[in-house]
């Protein structure tokens, strides 16, 4: 009985393996694998597997840089030409950002292998600028469609506003190079990235669309059942059908015929076929979160939504009741793995999903219809445009009023401790659906019988001669208590579960702000001073309120690169900072940032070196940057601060009492800078530190001169796990290692906490470990 029940999993997994050993092995077939293990540098000439994106700016020159997948076809080595088929993730800089799906380049770097398991085998960091010939064809003609679009939907900004213009080409297309950022974090912190992207629930809402639509004309349930393939094809191919698209069309149509259709134990089947044909097809899908949230969207939309439609609907219209139970089935199976992405729960997605719901149809086929007519005939596009653009206009308007909402998000326990509670609320909640849930078929959307046919439940005298089953009233009243205990239970689980507040006696701290800096000195009670803010607000200031700090003496921002500014509102927030100082390159801070530092009214100093103060039990003193020097490059820029605490505890037998606890922050500088602080500051190799906040996260242009000359006790690495720089690098912690100095590490160990007795250092994980 066992192996028969077993027999197709198995067979489903190893036609995966195969395909995937398949796949792998024409991937690295020939003289590139060599090149990829060697590291060597080639002329290639690649095809576009994704569009080009934006990622961090180039950290030794400031420079834009854009990511793009693309197959290497023919490639050039050591005066060799060969053939290969091998996916490579091409890293470059200016010229890049014009390369889209299908396009067809040249360009020429260095290979380096990927980790095994990896969708690209390797990654190639480009020189230079590369020659671009434009996809023709299809993927052509959708790029058109897609500049066209954009470009429609800016023009009309004065009417629909510019959220909308800047939303209406995602929510269509899929296109978010226009969406404002402050709109794209509202959407995410109510839950409504899913239809800023060509996602399952896109696709859904089309296909349940047109086919609600082909019914309401009273065409059969095959005839609309088709017509909403076929609306469904003609969106996938002009949005291009890449693996991300093709996962999603597959994803939503198997979701939505759940809830329209009912049926259980078909759409099942048809899930996981369709997951192993994904699988087979592209075995990578399997370490794709967007793959896995899909995966397990659909099956909450299968195995609960049918449910959770049928009571809803006893209470309320049936496509009311699907509405809502679309966003809640998905809810529930999502969360888990949501809450392993970003420890918060937007606790407005369901309202706020339910709220959209109505628009997202309009939007997605109103405005395909005038994507397609502003490429075609673009003066009948402005009323489509419109129509779809006051659709977008309410969906941004909806993230940013339930963003704006007290309690937007709610902090949850991160790591498997937060992943654990979330499976017991969840599965509490689905099993509780389930068990006080109606028993049976689930309702269906109402539909009209064939001219000519008796009334299904009639006898020949018209009479009922079907009786239905009795509605149970006590069921209502389990239900809706279930509903309301299960967020109180949670919360008193969470209660027990959550981030407390860090050690009572801590005198600084490490934020875990993934890639990039967040620290802070203690100078009071509830008071600090604050050096970076790392590239999320929401972190920075989570991890402020666990600290307790309510009063930001000082805020210094070492230099103006996103990883180290990108969350200062998140310090600004709800707290009192009285002054700000910052180092920079450039002559001015970045406009936006700018607005956000003057909006908390602290005064803005620019620091040079010599610049010197105390707070509360803190001193310090700027060592670098030198007032009249011009830093090439904006790390080299960074302030390099000198921290003094004072000493907390009596003097100990044989200890020098007075200067306290000496900590250097040094941000980005790389080795150049580091060797001239040195020169400029000789007494530092005599005095030491006795913390040493490693230089650009532990990249090998920060050298090893710092650590070597000031032989510190403790070393602080504040850097991102599993990051695409390969921070931090080898050489600096073998560096850390001949030094006997002990490593904190944020990709490691998380959040962490200094204390010390005036003579033992000792660091503590902010979660207790």
């Amino acid at each position: 009985m066992f192996a028969r029940a077993a027999a197709v999993p198995l067979a489903a997994a190893a036609l995966v393996c195969v395909c995937a050993g398949i796949l792998t092995a024409e991937r690295t077939a020939g003289p590139v694998a060599s090149a990829i293990a060697e590291g060597r540098t080639v002329t290639g000439e690649f095809r576009a597997s994704t569009d080009a994106r934006a990622v961090a700016a180039d950290r030794f020159s400031g420079g834009s840089r854009y990511i793009t997948e693309a197959v290497l076809q023919q490639a050039t080595s050591g005066g060799q030409r060969f053939s290969a088929a091998a996916t490579v993730l091409v890293i470059g800089g200016s010229g890049y950002e014009e390369v889209q799906l299908g396009d067809r380049f040249t360009a020429a770097g260095s290979l380096q292998a990927t980790e095994a398991g990896e969708r690209s085998v390797a990654l190639l960091y480009a020189n230079g600028r590369p020659e671009v010939e434009t996809a023709g064809g299809w993927y052509g003609e959708t790029a058109r469609i897609r500049r066209t679009f954009s470009a429609a939907a800016g023009e009309h900004a004065g009417v629909t506003g510019e959220d909308a213009a800047g939303l209406l080409p995602g929510m269509v297309l899929g296109d978010r190079s226009t969406l404002d950022d402050a709109v794209e974090t509202a959407m995410k912190n109510t839950g409504l990235t899913h239809i800023t992207a060509v996602s399952g629930a896109n696709c859904g809402y089309l296909l349940a669309f047109v086919f609600l639509l082909a019914r309401a004309v009273r065409l059969p349930r095959g005839w609309a059942a088709a017509a909403g393939v076929a609306a469904l094809l003609a969106f996938v191919l002009v949005v291009r059908p890449d693996a991300s698209v093709l996962r999603a069309a597959v994803m939503g149509s198997l979701g939505t015929i759940a809830v329209l259709s009912g049926r259980g134990k078909l759409p099942a089947a048809l899930l996981c076929l369709s997951i192993t044909v994904l699988l087979a097809v592209d075995p990578w899908l399997s370490g794709s979160y967007a793959f896995i949230l899909s995966v397990l969207a659909t099956s909450g939309l299968i195995l609960l939504g049918p449910r959770l439609t049928e009571l809803l609907s006893r209470r309320l219209p049936w496509p009311l009741a699907a509405a809502l139970a679309v966003p809640m089935a998905a809810q529930f199976f999502c969360s888990p793995v949501l809450v392993l992405l970003q420890p918060q729960v937007p606790a407005f997605s369901l309202p706020a999903n339910v709220a959209v719901a109505p628009v997202v149809p309009l939007v997605t086929v109103v405005g395909m219809l005038a994507a397609v007519l502003a490429a075609t005939v673009p003066v009948a596009a402005g009323p489509f445009v419109l129509i779809s653009g006051a659709g977008a206009a309410w969906t941004a308007g909806v993230a940013r009023f339930f963003d704006g909402l007290p309690g937007a998000l709610v902090p949850w326990p991160s790591g498997a401790a937060g992943v654990i509670l979330m499976v017991l609320a969840a599965g509490a909640g689905v099993w509780l659906l389930w068990r006080f849930g109606p028993p049976g078929n689930a309702a269906q959307p109402p539909r009209a019988e064939p001219a000519g046919t008796e009334p299904a439940g009639t006898g020949p005298a018209g009479s009922a001669a079907v009786s239905t089953r009795p509605v149970r009233p006590h069921r209502h009243w389990a239900v809706a208590a279930a509903l309301l205990l299960l967020p109180a239970a949670a919360a008193a689980a969470w209660l027990q579960l959550r981030p407390g507040p860090a050690p009572s006696g801590w005198m600084a701290a490490v934020c875990d702000v993934g890639q990039g800096d967040g620290l802070v000195v203690r100078t009071a009670a509830h008071r600090a001073v604050v050096i970076d803010a790392g590239p999320d607000p929401d972190v920075m200031d989570n991890c402020l309120k666990r600290l307790e700090v309510d009063t930001v003496d000082l805020f210094i921002l070492s230099h103006a690169h996103l990883d180290h500014y990108g969350g200062a509102e998140g310090v600004l927030r709800g707290r009192e900072v009285n002054h700000v100082a910052y180092s920079t390159a450039k002559e001015a801070l970045p406009g936006s940032l700018r607005m956000v530092l003057e909006g908390s009214g602290a005064e803005l100093t620019r620091l040079t070196e010599g610049m010197a103060s105390r707070a509360g039990t803190v001193d310090w003193e700027v060592l670098w940057p030198p007032a009249r020097r011009k830093e090439a490059n904006e790390n080299d820029a960074s302030s390099v601060i000198l921290v003094t605490m004072d000493s907390p505890a009596e003097p100990v037998p044989g200890e020098p009492h007075g200067s306290g606890v000496t900590m250097l922050f040094t941000g980005d500088i790389e080795e150049g800078a580091s060797d001239a602080l040195l020169s400029r500051h000789a007494w530092l190799r005599d005095a030491g530190v006795d913390v040493l906040k490693v230089p650009h996260h532990g990249a090998r242009n920060g050298g090893t001169a710092l650590i070597e000359e000031l032989n510190p006790r403790l070393a602080l690495i504040s850097v991102g796990a599993g990051n695409e720089y390969g921070h931090p690098s080898p050489e600096i912690l073998e560096g850390l290692r001949g030094s006997g100095t002990a490593v904190v590490r944020t990709d490691e160990l998380g959040p962490v906490t200094l204390e010390t007795d005036g003579s033992l250092l000792s660091w503590v994980r902010m979660d207790g470990h």
